[in-house]
């Protein structure tokens, strides 16, 4: 019982000194995609666009993940290091989703017919705080949490037309563990984004 009071007091003590975190917001239109004008509210934190040819696409080239927000150049929140790593791994968590299963979509690197590029560029990262996510006290309390938002659109890649576009952002979650490393709650929403890409990508092709 006593280790529990202790725990609560630490965890009054890190609202205090800390503050309550606010979550990722919906961000505000960073230039990248082709055509803003088709977004519309799909669900809280995802805006997106569906267009009639989806389907007619099952291979698709991922390009580079660009970095749309600005950085404090004397105090960057994030080493570029960091931010190498959280693109690397949208790349390779979003190329697990369409690659996984028997019934998989190809990831190439030449276009031609039935190829779609893939263009993504994170608009905002928002720190973990590690020490605020190893308990249940300060876990559910949102105190912690980090996050991230983007800008993503497919495209013909013979044509440049745009066929899809979304916006994504969003928190970790309060219940599952981003562990202790800054961009653990980034990544949990880019598991999250990813997964929603390949569900959606089946049902527009029948699957």
């Amino acid at each position: 019982m006593a280790d529990h009071l202790k725990t609560a007091a630490c965890s009054v003590f890190l609202l205090t000194f800390l503050g309550c975190a606010a979550p990722v917001s919906e961000p505000e239109r960073s230039g990248f995609l082709s055509d803003y004008s088709k977004l519309e509210m799909k669900e809280q934190g995802h805006i997106n666009y569906i267009g009639p040819r989806v389907s007619e696409f099952d291979k698709f080239i991922i390009e580079p993940v660009a970095i749309l927000f600005e950085r404090d150049p004397v105090d960057p929140v994030f080493t570029d290091e960091e931010l190498d790593e959280l693109k690397a791994y949208l790349v390779k968590r979003l190329t697990r989703q369409l690659t996984k299963g028997d019934d998989g979509y190809a990831v190439v690197t030449e276009p031609g017919p039935g190829v779609a590029r893939v263009r993504l560029g994170l608009t905002e990262v928002d720190e973990t705080i590690g020490v605020l996510n190893v308990t249940i006290y300060t876990k559910v309390t949102g105190l912690g949490l980090g996050g991230a938002s983007a800008e993503g659109e497919l495209v013909d890649s013979m044509t440049g037309e745009q066929i899809a576009a979304m916006v994504r952002w969003g928190s970790g979650s309060r219940v599952a563990r981003a562990g202790l490393t800054p961009m653990g709650d980034a990544k949990l929403a880019i598991d999250k984004w990813t997964r929603d890409m390949r569900r959606q990508l089946d049902e527009l092709h029948g699957r």
